[in-house]
């Protein structure tokens, strides 16, 4: 089972393809086919908070754990930063995958473009559903804005999540 989530709005699910061939059809085992949907929603999105641009470029990280905010190269206007948290839910007791891109591109609306890079979750190496089909994680990552780039930036990250 695949879910697909693009931040903050667009969701999709995929139709999982892999089923137990030498299972015989009687045997009661649970096949992949018959597993809950993985559904991801997301609770929190990824905020920056503000910064004013000085005409050479610079970044803004939140930290994937803490939600520390660090700023470099830009003028820090203060503001409440947030990491990302998601909520996905699924099969109970069951390893899942869940990967976010390297880069998201972000537009302001006068044409701008920031880049969101190094995303990263606090996820454990095998993250797996609890006993009650559920698993909570938080994500962030670094905003790099370029040059004069300037602007309130919008964008989307998708976040893909399949049984493992």
């Amino acid at each position: 089972m695949r879910a697909l989530l693009v931040l903050p709005l667009l969701f999709s699910i995929a139709p999982l393809s892999a089923q137990c061939r030498l299972c015989p059809s009687d045997s009661g085992a649970t096949r992949v086919a018959d597993a809950r949907p993985l559904t991801i929603d997301v609770e929190t999105s990824l905020d920056f908070s503000r910064a004013a641009g000085t005409g050479s470029g610079g970044s803004i990280a939140i930290d994937e754990r803490t939600g520390t905010r660090r700023v470099s190269g830009l003028g820090d206007l203060g503001g409440f930063a947030i990491k990302g948290s998601v909520r996905l839910t699924g099969e109970p007791l069951r390893h899942v995958r869940i990967s976010l891109p390297p880069s998201a591109q972000l537009r302001s609306p006068d044409g701008s473009i920031a880049e969101a890079v190094d995303l990263r979750t606090d996820l454990p190496p095998a993250p797996m559903l609890d006993a009650s089909g559920e698993l909570r994680f938080s994500f962030g990552g670094r905003l790099v804005v370029s040059g004069s780039a300037a602007g309130e930036f919008r964008g989307r990250i998708p976040i893909v999540a399949d049984y493992h």
